[in-house]
């Protein structure tokens, strides 16, 4: 797992590395440079001398990273470069290591001036963004936000490439500053910062690529973020040739108001689809025979009764998709089990609207599986603020539900937060607009109960039915190629290929 750092901790990694390892900070802006310029020339491989370009470079050590670049960018063969310094235009006004880069520049007679303009950028086939870096935590000037604004003009058409971070990103929090760079590719310093993996970090990172830049991988300091990839998927649950249905565990799906059964549906499909072993819907008689002729031959019903949710054996309940707002009884029925239980959509808002009862409960369930999966406009209800503040900090966000209602929570988004009491917080960013759609999160819902019963830890199961959700999406696309109209239901059918390739 990679860990996610915040601009004061990625500050302490660069002065522990300057002063106490006594790397000098002029290796490592030559590696930073190495690294920018290497991800250039591959965007454009042998055709890269034949290109032109804009190098921007801003007031602080991000700028000077930039003019570093320009020197290297001529070595690969490429003369037709121009850069322009993005501020009052007096090079005093740069840092000590700016002025050093730029005084480099005019020795090899390289030009340099203050002002981008459209006919600039219409006349250059890929950008350097060295304007800001991570310590940006400010509104940006007019004149910059300006500068922006018209880079972002072409950004369909050129290849942008950021250091570190797109300037405007806060990097704490994955939120623009007014504006900020849509950049192709970033090519992150050191470690990568929180902000480039969640909110709406991914509308500006484009392609992430970490540079380490020569700073040693030891951290002064413990972190509590990580970013789950791929790769932290060590191995699916063990599946014994020898096995039986019951070994695999029963998911039950609570169905609620007719209008909106088909959550249940998807919730049920997800859990099968999952390797659940038994699937069964539950719910009011009159609900069950509304639900009944639309229902896969694999799922089956019981009708809900005060012992509904008292058998034993290997058994968790999926309450909320498609609940309706009158089952308060049925959500504190499932939470006086114990059973494990995924809460979604009208569980949570029946939740936040009990207060302290209903964390009562749920902290009551400390030692049996327990996951609340707001959106951000849910978990505004469970904490009583706003959605923008919960989408001003995700990482705070999930902090706060974690330990309000003492329980796992996954805060839904680009860039899923997950966080159990305590932490640490993971973030995972498999996934694409294809799930932007009415239904995906009732089928991770189901994913979700069936890895409870797979003998992996809550924080695994968790963990691995995110991956496994994002990436069956992720897959489907692929194979239609467009994400716009991708259904619930065949992102379902994609979870085989997800598991096929974990499996691998």
């Amino acid at each position: 797992m990679e860990p996610l750092l915040t601009r004061d901790q990625m500050r302490e990694v660069d002065r522990n590395a300057i002063q106490q390892l006594g790397i000098p900070e002029i290796v490592l802006m030559e590696h930073a440079a190495i690294a920018t310029v290497e991800a250039l020339v591959s965007r454009f491989a042998s055709a890269f001398a034949e290109t032109r370009g804009v190098v921007l470079a801003g007031p602080g050590n991000n700028g000077a990273d930039a003019l570093a670049c320009v020197r290297l960018i001529q070595e690969k063969g490429c003369h037709q470069v121009f850069v322009v310094l993005v501020q009052e235009g007096q090079s005093s006004s740069l840092s000590a290591l700016g002025n050093l880069q730029l005084g480099i520049l005019g020795k090899l007679g390289i030009p340099w001036g203050t002002n981008l303009t459209s006919d600039l950028l219409e006349a250059s086939d890929w950008v350097i963004d060295g304007i800001f870096g991570t310590g940006l935590h400010r509104t940006l000037n007019d004149k910059t936000k300006e500068t922006i604004e018209l880079l972002n003009r072409f950004s369909q058409k050129k290849w942008i490439v950021s250091i570190d971070i797109p300037s405007g990103l806060d990097s704490n929090t994955g939120m623009p500053h007014a504006t900020a760079v849509r950049a192709s590719q970033t090519v992150t310093l050191g470690f990568i910062k929180r902000g480039l993996v969640t909110a709406q970090g991914a509308d500006y990172v484009g392609k992430l690529k970490l540079a380490p830049i020569q700073i040693p991988r030891l951290l002064p300091f413990p972190v509590d973020t990580f970013w789950y990839q791929k790769n932290d998927v060590s191995r699916l649950p063990l599946r014994r040739k020898a096995s039986h249905k019951g070994d695999f565990g029963h998911v039950w799906v609570v169905v609620g108001t007719e209008e909106k059964e088909g959550a249940s549906l998807l919730a049920a499909l997800g859990a099968l689809k999952a390797g659940a072993g038994l699937v069964t819907v539950v719910g009011s008689e009159n609900a069950l025979d509304s639900v009944r002729p639309r229902l896969p031959a694999e799922i089956m019903t019981e009708t809900l009764s005060p012992s509904s949710f008292q058998k034993k054996g290997r058994h968790s309940v999926v309450v909320g998709p498609g609940l309706g707002l009158g089952g308060w009884s049925i959500v504190k029925q499932v939470l006086e089990s114990d059973w494990p239980v995924v809460m979604d959509a009208d569980a949570i808002t029946l939740l936040s609207e009990k207060g302290g009862e209903g964390r009562k409960l749920v902290a009551k369930r400390a030692k049996i599986p327990t996951l609340i999966t707001p959106h951000p406009k849910e978990a505004s209800r469970l904490l009583g603020t706003t959605v923008e503040s919960i989408e001003a900090d995700r990482f705070e966000a999930v902090k706060a539900l974690a330990d309000t209602y003492q329980t796992f929570v996954l805060l839904k988004g680009k860039g899923t937060c997950i966080r159990g009491p305590g932490g640490p917080t993971f973030v995972l960013v498999e996934g694409d607009s294809g799930l932007s759609k009415g239904g995906s999160g009732d089928l991770l819902c189901g994913i979700l109960a069936a890895q409870f019963l797979q003998g992996l830890s809550t924080q695994q199961g968790i963990l691995l039915s995110v991956y496994l959700h994002g990436r069956a999406s992720e897959l489907l696309t692929q194979k239609t190629g467009s994400d716009r109209s991708s259904l619930p239901s065949e992102i379902a059918e994609h979870l085989t290929a997800a598991l096929r390739e974990l499996e691998a």
